[in-house]
């Protein structure tokens, strides 16, 4: 199926998801009926989409760009997977109806979707026995192809064009692995809102978009961590996204001192350095909004590692050894501890 024509056709009708719809990942996939998603990538059976009308392959590719939006994989951790995504779709499909897409007769419907969130219907459809006969060790993963090819990441081909030179060439080592981690970003996110009209007495909630940062970077600016290695490791975080991005850094020590929008060099220069103190993971895993698709933790590793999972990538410019819950570990050491300035970097 060529799926072209079908992101065209969304994004004449919806503009404003523009860059939303240029990032998505649709792949071909069997076992999924018709499409589905894992957080990231959506799947559409392409059997099932060729009987499928025009507008009803635009509002299945339309329904997995809002479960995307709506965080709805990670949302649904824990909990019984058919429950969860009848009751997404439920919500999605809802949504979809109101804004004029016609709805497939095999799409579900259900009234209270207009007006509940996932999670009051999945209560809902728990209460109705839905999914009771399926526990966590019965699931069935998603079935998806064989593994991508890692030179097709949008996120690749973006650093490749916006890369930039580090003088470090520790922390070049360290720029280049990131360069294979980070995620694209969608640029919006859609929540409810305080609208502008009353319904019924009350007034309405409003679903739109709003602005994300492309990245949220925290800094361990405890005493053992270099000013000046900090805002070189922004500005080459910064290198690998496109030029009009927006990365939110914040710094910590034993408290998160707050984020600030980086969104050129003279923000770099500029930026905020606060803190001195010793070192607390848990105010950085804590200090991350969940709206940026790419969350860095940049540090030396000199303290105890948090309980809590956090899923960012953890950057430790040094010889310590992490073992965080969660989350990716990038490791380089500084080039005046290796001979001849030799570079390695390990990621875990």
């Amino acid at each position: 199926m060529d799926t072209a024509p079908i992101c065209a056709a969304l994004s004449e009708r919806y503009p404003q998801w523009a860059d939303q719809i240029r990032l998505l990942d649709l792949r071909e996939a069997v076992g999924v009926r018709p499409v589905d998603n894992d957080g990231r990538v959506v799947y559409y059976n392409e059997r099932l989409m060729r009987y499928y009308t025009p507008e009803s392959r635009l509002f299945y590719i339309a329904q997995q760009l809002l479960h995307l939006q709506l965080h709805h994989a990670l949302r649904g951790r824990g909990r019984n997977p058919r429950a969860w995504k009848k009751a997404t779709d439920a919500v999605v499909n809802a949504m979809l109806r109101a804004d004029g897409f016609e709805v497939p007769e095999d799409a579900l419907l259900r009234p209270e979707g207009a007006s509940m969130s996932a999670e009051d219907l999945y209560e809902v459809l728990l209460a109705e026995g839905e999914g009771a006969a399926e526990t966590e060790d019965s699931q069935t993963p998603l079935a998806v192809p064989n593994a991508p090819d890692p030179s097709s990441k949008k996120a690749g081909r973006e650093s490749a064009a916006q890369e930039r030179a580090i003088d470090d060439p520790g922390l070049a080592a360290i720029i280049a692995g990131l360069a294979e981690l980070l995620e694209p970003s969608m640029q919006l996110d859609f929540d409810w809102f305080e609208g502008t009209t009353i319904r019924d007495g009350m007034l309405r909630q409003e679903f739109r978009a709003y602005p994300v940062a492309h990245a949220e970077i925290v800094l361990d600016t405890s005493a053992s961590v270099d000013s000046e290695l900090l805002r070189a490791f922004v500005r080459g975080v910064k290198g690998l996204l496109r030029s009009d991005a927006v990365v939110r850094v914040g710094c910590f020590d034993t408290r998160f001192y707050g984020f600030q929008d980086i969104r050129s060099d003279d923000d770099i220069r500029k930026l905020r350095l606060s803190g001195a103190g010793g070192t607390d993971f848990n105010a950085a895993i804590h200090a991350f909004t969940g709206d940026a698709e790419n969350r860095i933790i940049f540090t030396d590793g000199f303290a105890e590692m948090p309980e809590e999972r956090c899923d960012a990538i953890w950057v430790v410019y040094g010889n310590t050894v992490i073992h965080p819950r969660g989350g990716r570990v990038l490791y380089s050491k500084p080039p005046e501890e290796k001979e001849k300035h030799e570079i390695d970097f390990l990621i875990t």
